[in-house]
């Protein structure tokens, strides 16, 4: 195929169907979003066995990609950047985490897979713990927020204000997800597009105050659920967009 670097051409016709770097670029989506699936899969798996109490392994790369990379050649290998000393100066309490800078980043917890998971501020966990003397509620909370910390490829942080958790893509500087506790449950507000994907849990009625700022739907969980995951993972990576 002579113009093999530009365009697709089809065996049957020989007619151009599309661009060959258009399908070069969706090959390569494919091949990302089946890794993302991947990990994500790997470390609800690990997590329901910290749960259980079982050894956590770090979730294992797909091959498929590996293979590829090892027919393409490399490119000639860069110093590694000089590492800077940096620390995260807290917000105040109710307030949106401060955009990121060269000489500021989050201070975080080193975890067993490698991942550096932000901590949760102790007005949070007091916050749940006063509502939900048990803890049960924020130790289920705590699951989904290092879940999606380990398997979104981005910084997930919270914040709180008006007895309200904000979940938040701190890479996109966006708002995704909003969690509080209602009638005992854990009840997670996100955009009413994903209603479809929730269907199967259990819809409540969304907080006035959320109400009054944003179009939301909301859902109460008691535990960590694949369906709830899905959908929070779904919302980070998809941040900005509306319901149509």
């Amino acid at each position: 195929m002579k113009n093999k670097q530009q365009t697709l051409i089809s065996k049957d016709n020989g007619k151009l169907q599309i661009p060959y770097a258009d399908y070069l670029a969706l090959m390569e989506k494919a091949q990302e979003g089946q890794r993302i699936r991947e990990t994500r899969d790997a470390v609800v798996a690990n997590l329901r066995g910290f749960i259980a109490g079982e050894k956590i392994e770090a979730p294992e790369q797909s091959a498929a990609p590996q293979a590829e990379a090892a027919e393409q050649p490399q490119p000639a290998a860069e110093p590694a950047p000089e590492k800077v000393s940096v620390e995260f100066k807290a917000e105040e309490a109710g307030e949106a985490p401060a955009p990121k800078e060269a000489n500021k980043a989050p201070k975080a917890r080193k975890m067993a897979e490698g991942i550096d998971i932000p901590p949760i501020k102790k007005n949070i966990a007091a916050h749940f713990n006063k509502e939900d003397g048990s803890g049960r509620l924020f130790s289920v909370f705590k699951q989904y927020y290092t879940f999606l910390n380990e398997a979104c490829g981005g910084t997930v942080r919270v914040t709180m204000k008006d007895g309200f958790c904000s979940l938040w893509n701190y890479d996109e500087w966006e708002e995704f997800a909003y969690v509080d506790i209602f009638e005992g449950h854990l009840r997670v507000a996100v955009d009413p597009r994903y209603t479809d994907e929730l269907a199967s849990l259990n819809f409540c009625e969304v907080p006035r105050l959320l109400s009054s700022r944003r179009n939301l739907v909301c859902v109460q969980v008691d535990d960590l659920n694949n369906t709830m995951l899905d959908v929070l993972a779904k919302a980070f990576e998809e941040v900005g967009l509306t319901a149509g």
